[in-house]
């Protein structure tokens, strides 16, 4: 039988303090355990589920099997594979053993929750930890207009609390700045179509990504988000260097990426200059990129309406253009939600737009779990910030 494991926790919040109860709770289950330890003292794989030895023994979820697959030599899809009972433990047994395999653990530690005893990661001991829980109080404190702890956002913050999100051990938490959004226009005046302008910043415990901050535009009409890259180095900072110093990186990164909010917000008003063309965006070879946003959207689009492959006869990239451009055409009515479907023929709008456009992912990813909704809205946002550098392709 396969390898079991837990599948990666997954959870929403709606309210910050619901947000510190969960990381404070994290924060106090999980521990950081020498594997060199652990090795020593003969622990081993056990029956297809476990790591340890006949006092302790240690679980894993998804993310931490694949973390010590990684160090061992062997993907994680592989040993789903295998059928027979102990198979894989004694597969991974076997690597464990091989003393290349001993040596390059020597010097990891085991992220384990130990309210549960699962493994959830694995980090190097010279991984500098910096837990969700002390995250939440040191953005807290820099949301706060006198610069000291905060209680919360007070009301006096310049901040609103938008939604966060927990994957594992990962945090991502989104705010957006009172008064301040873009408003799209079209042949009837201003609509009240806003959109809330901000950044999400996400952190990890287990070392799978440095701490980022980018930003995230909240559209009021149908409460959906989307996050887009900042498009530069400062949006990230490494777990790296001394803990003490890393407050002082963090208020510096923030500082500069609040200043910076304004281009989210120009993003929007190009987005919303530009009429939807399924024929440019085509022209423009996006059909990857604009297909990666809702995994498996095109072979669905092209069951579901017939659409033949491209013709051997003629001009093969003016034929490839063409039956891209087909499919595209197709993507609000397959995808489009509630909102985003009315918007998209709004008497606000001399026509549907670019904005619409990837307003249909923002919605639809709504739906998605909390890992694939991050995923979606942050590659929609990558599509977006492309196609507003470079706007003048699309005239």
């Amino acid at each position: 039988m396969a390898f079991i494991y837990e599948q990666i926790p997954e959870q929403s919040f709606k309210k910050i303090e619901d947000v510190y109860t969960w990381a404070k709770n994290e924060h106090e289950h999980l521990a950081r355990i020498p594997i060199y330890g652990i090795l020593k003292h003969g622990a081993r794989f056990l029956d297809d589920e476990y790591l340890g030895d006949d006092n302790t023994a240690f679980r894993f979820n998804q993310a931490g099997i694949r973390s010590l697959c990684s160090y061992l030599g062997i993907r994680l899809d592989t040993l789903d594979l295998l059928e027979r009972q102990n198979l894989a433990t004694d597969v991974l047994n076997d690597l464990l053993s091989q003393r290349a395999v001993y040596d390059k653990l020597q010097t990891q530690e085991l992220i384990v929750d130990e309210s549960s005893n699962v493994i959830v990661g694995i980090v190097s001991n010279s991984y500098v930890g910096y837990s969700n829980y002390q995250f939440l109080k040191d953005i807290e404190k820099l949301m706060s207009t006198n610069m000291e702890q905060a209680s919360l956002l007070p009301e006096g913050s310049n901040f609103v609390f938008r939604e966060a999100y927990s994957i594992n051990t990962q945090m991502s938490l989104r705010f957006t700045i009172k008064k301040q959004f873009g408003i799209v226009k079209g042949r009837c005046g201003t609509s009240e179509d806003k959109t809330e302008l901000g950044f999400q910043l996400k952190n990890s415990m287990i070392g799978d990504s440095s701490l980022n901050i980018n930003f995230f535009l909240y559209r009021l009409i149908c409460s959906n988000g989307m996050t887009a890259p900042v498009g530069s180095s400062v949006n990230r900072l490494f777990h790296s260097g001394k803990i003490n110093n890393f407050y002082s990186r963090l208020s510096k990164a923030f500082d500069e990426i609040t200043r910076r909010v304004g281009q989210a917000g120009k993003m929007i008003e190009n987005l919303g200059a530009l009429q939807y063309s399924p024929e440019l965006l085509a022209r423009l070879n996006l059909s990857d990129m604009i297909f990666d946003i809702i995994p498996g959207s095109k072979s669905k689009i092209i069951e579901n309406y017939s659409i033949p492959n491209i013709p051997k006869e003629g001009n093969r990239e003016e034929n490839r253009i063409l039956r891209e451009t087909e499919i595209i055409s197709h993507i609000h009515e397959l995808y489009a939600r509630e909102h985003s479907n009315r918007v998209f023929t709004s008497k606000w709008r001399d026509s549907a737009t670019m904005f619409d456009f990837i307003n249909i992912f923002t919605e639809y990813a709504n739906e998605l779990s909390p890992a694939q909704k991050i995923e979606s809205q942050e590659k929609a946002g990558i599509l977006a910030d492309w196609i507003a550098k470079n706007k003048r392709k699309f005239h």
